[in-house]
């Protein structure tokens, strides 16, 4: 009932701006705006009419537009899960209520360091009809062509659009060549005159041509700068402008026709997320594609209700990439309201489809019997915002991740990036524990992601951590390097809250996971707890996997840590007709510190039954399976 309120909620505001179209609408057009040259002082242009006229919408003629930071609005971003800094934005929004941006279909081109979007403190807000792309890529691509096993050797054809330099015969990938980068670092050089950078090898992984996916089984070819086992460096040479012969990076060579992908592990590498979204109500994004991004292509901090609809992340038409954005295609963090995902595809990214969690931080001291001093742990936390008056926040402790209060906030001070405070209307001093950590319940989203697609990319398809209601319906997930849906949180890391309470995930086509390796689960629950014997309690509750089909080349289906009352029922599990099938002898279900498991009504059509395993811990009932011991 709560969900249909919500869905109804959200189709009155859409109705609501339909009814608003008589409001005051500014055409771009009518400010300079061409598809010549830099379009970013004309779109400033109508921007800042819309404001100064009140307007309801503004209208982008179709284009291809090319955008450049040289005079883009500047701001300083504290982005969550990526880079916080300085950043060029195309559409700086801030502030306003009832707008929409109908872009008509046009193509908006960043060059360098930018983010397309930022959107501040909206209230009712839709963008519609629009990709977004970069003229470079944020990464190194080049292809395999040529072999020499006798000196541990492979020739790459180096992708057009990639820039890169050879420096003592280390490989970078630069976002313009010759421009002695180790040089100019030392100086202050004007924005339009260079603003570049460069990144190793360091954090690579291999995708196969010939289905545009990661090359199966290809963890023992991911390059290093450092080879362990011969005791020296690798080695780069140019054979000539466009083609790189690499030596001793890896013991185990590519295929023929294997891409390598390098991210770079030398600088920041979330620099450029595509669009941003902080503290806003009713956000629509329609009709959107995003092509690239250095970064994440949509990150949404402390927002309520956000609708994606047709929301994609995706290759562009006609091109050679084999990659969409450098992180996730989405990741909402400390949200409410419903995150609801409709018709979405997202491709080839290098991390996640989407990821739903709050923030543990640090309690680190009790400043006064009402007040407690907080430290955000993981340096892409640094500025976000945790909390502030009205929230409730939990308190756990640290190791088992059990909660022992919750208390509610009347004042919140920040001292820097790392440190606040928070004040409650009731004394702390009484209940606080040693090692304890904190997060924010009032900010928890419900979750409706359904008829969408994810496939091709690093990492998983999902990770969820959010206590609201999260359904997941009749979408298509394949060919991903690990796990397919991630249940963790943990306050060692990441310090990604928090524990999941009602979950279902029906209906679904999983095919082919754990490419990398070839082994990994379909539903992995991981929470970072510990206990000392008999566990306390139990993180995750309340979840139904449940008439799935799951189509898989990897015999270990699910692992769980720390659940209670996980239904698995009705599911088929077929194996794969495109990949080799695991020999894997580990079993096909564990389960530990585990509580109300049941595995009912499944059919198991591998020609070996498939083993459940459990600690002394864990009680789980088997019933009416077919293949399933």
């Amino acid at each position: 009932m709560i969900r249909q309120i919500k869905f109804i909620i959200i189709a009155l505001f859409v109705v609501s701006l339909s009814a608003n179209a008589d409001g005051k609408i500014v055409n771009a057009a009518d400010f300079g705006l061409t598809q010549d040259g830099d379009a970013v002082p004309a779109l400033r242009r109508a921007l800042n009419a819309c404001v100064q006229q009140g307007a309801t919408k503004l209208i982008i003629p179709k284009g291809k537009y090319d955008c450049f930071p040289d005079r883009a609005t500047e701001k300083y971003i504290r982005v969550s899960n990526n880079d916080n800094g300085m950043k060029r934005i195309l559409f700086p929004l801030q502030d306003m209520k009832n707008f929409e941006i109908d872009a008509q279909g046009s193509q908006f081109i960043m060059n360098g360091h930018m983010v397309a979007i930022d959107v501040d403190h909206y209230k009712n807000i839709r963008l519609t009809n629009f990709s977004i792309d970069w003229k470079k890529p944020f990464y190194f691509q080049g292809e395999v062509v040529a072999l020499d096993e006798a000196n541990n050797s492979f020739d790459l054809k180096v992708h057009e659009e990639c820039d890169y330099e050879i420096v003592a015969h280390e490989l970078l990938f630069v976002e313009k060549a010759k421009k002695a980068i180790r040089t100019w670092k030392r100086w202050s050089i004007p924005l339009e005159d260079d603003y570049g950078w460069e990144q190793n090898i360091d954090w690579n992984i291999w995708y196969d041509s010939k289905t545009n996916a990661p090359a199966f089984n290809h963890e023992e070819i991911l390059l290093k700068s450092y080879n362990e086992e011969k005791g020296l460096r690798y080695h780069a040479e140019e054979l000539e402008p466009g083609l790189i012969r690499i030596f001793n990076a890896t013991n185990v060579l590519p295929k023929i026709g294997w891409v390598l992908v390098v991210k770079g592990r030398k600088e920041r590498n979330r620099i450029s997320p595509a669009i941003h979204l902080f503290h806003n109500k009713n956000v629509t994004l329609q009709n959107v594609n995003v092509h690239h991004a250095g970064g994440m292509g949509l990150i949404g901090e402390r927002c309520e209700d956000v609708t994606l609809n047709n929301f994609n992340v995706v290759l562009p038409p006609n091109s050679d990439r084999m990659v969409t954005t450098t992180a996730d295609a989405t990741h909402f963090v400390n949200c409410k309201g419903l995150l609801s995902y409709d018709n979405c595809t997202f491709e080839n990214m290098l991390d996640d489809a989407g990821n739903f969690h709050g923030i543990y931080t640090k309690v680190v001291d009790l400043v006064d019997d009402y007040t407690i001093g907080v430290r955000r742990m993981h340096g892409q936390q640094t500025g976000f915002q945790f909390a502030e008056s009205g929230d409730s926040i939990r308190l756990s402790d640290s190791k088992p991740m059990k909660p022992y209060a919750t208390l509610k906030v009347v004042e919140t001070i920040d001292y820097n990036e790392d440190y606040m405070t928070l004040r409650f209307d009731e004394k702390v001093s009484g209940v606080l524990h040693p090692n304890s950590v904190a997060d924010n319940v009032s900010w928890q989203a419900d979750v409706d992601f359904r008829n969408s697609t994810v496939r091709r990319n690093r990492a998983r398809t999902l990770l969820i951590s959010t206590q609201g209601d999260v359904l997941i319906e009749d979408n298509h997930f394949s060919t991903c390097t690990a796990f397919s849906i991630l249940f963790e949180g943990d306050a060692t890391y990441w310090h990604e809250s928090g524990p999941v309470k009602n979950v279902v995930i029906k209906n679904n086509h999983f095919k082919d996971f754990g490419l990398v390796n070839g082994n990994c689960q379909i539903l992995r629950f991981t929470p970072r707890v510990a206990f000392d014997g008999v566990p306390t309690h139990y993180y995750h509750k309340n979840i139904i996997f449940e008439n799935n089909i799951c189509e898989v080349s990897s015999r270990v289906l699910v692992y769980a840590n720390s659940v209670e009352n996980l239904v698995i029922k009705g599911n088929t599990i077929l194996p794969s007709k495109d990949y080799t099938l695991s020999s894997s002898e580990a079993p096909v279900f564990e389960f530990t510190n585990s509580k109300d498991v049941r595995i009912e009504k499944n059919k198991y059509l591998w020609d070996r039954k498939a083993t459940v395993k459990t600690d002394k811990y864990t009680n789980v009932i088997v019933n009416k399976n077919k293949g399933i011991k």
